[in-house]
């Protein structure tokens, strides 16, 4: 009796098992044929550099850097790229005014670095990108501006770039910055 019991719970166990896999299974692969759909949609992608490769490029361009530190099991990493790095109006302003540049901060590839081989995870040491995201704001020069820890929604990205591009780290504050921006938009509403 036993036996039959335990029969029984393992076989209901099996075809629960089975059941939410064909169910979860299904959905994610519609989810994906959409957003291929979606990406093939859209006007442009941002066009990443690697470390050493970005740098080089912005000195000689004389344009300011962006470097997007990620590990690849980062949930908000994911978000981000999804959800911000996939807004137009970023993709536009990255591409036109910056050179993007994303490192997987665990990663041991190498790039050169004032002449030197490092790997990424050491290149993530010097700018002490211990959680992720962690974005950096470079000078053409490559001297550091700041840094944005954490998941940035898009609305604030987009603050941060133009901050960045207009070269006002020198002048004013971000938040400073933030509420300039703001008040010029609601004075235009009105």
């Amino acid at each position: 009796m036993k036996r039959y019991l335990l029969g029984l719970l393992l076989i209901a166990f099996v075809v629960s098992v089975v059941s939410q896999h064909l169910v979860y299974s299904q959905t994610p692969t519609a989810d994906k044929s959409k957003e291929k759909n979606a990406t093939a949609k859209k006007d442009s992608t941002i066009t990443w550099y690697k470390y050493d490769e970005g740098l080089a490029k912005a000195k000689k361009e004389k344009k300011h850097v962006m470097v997007h530190f990620y590990a690849t099991w980062c949930g908000w990493c994911k978000r981000m790229d999804k959800l911000t790095f996939d807004n137009e109006e970023i993709k536009q302003m990255l591409n036109g005014d910056f050179v993007a540049v994303k490192v997987n901060a665990e990663s041991a590839d190498k790039v050169k670095v004032e002449g030197k081989d490092m790997t990424l995870r050491q290149v993530a040491g010097m700018y002490n990108a211990r959680a992720y995201p962690d974005t950096w704001f470079l000078k053409p020069t490559g001297e550091k501006i700041g840094e944005r820890k954490g998941y940035v929604e898009a609305d604030e990205f987009q603050y941060i770039l133009k901050w960045v591009k207009d070269d006002q780290y020198d002048k004013i504050s971000f938040a400073e910055y933030v509420k300039q921006q703001q008040e010029k938009k609601d004075s235009e509403k009105k």
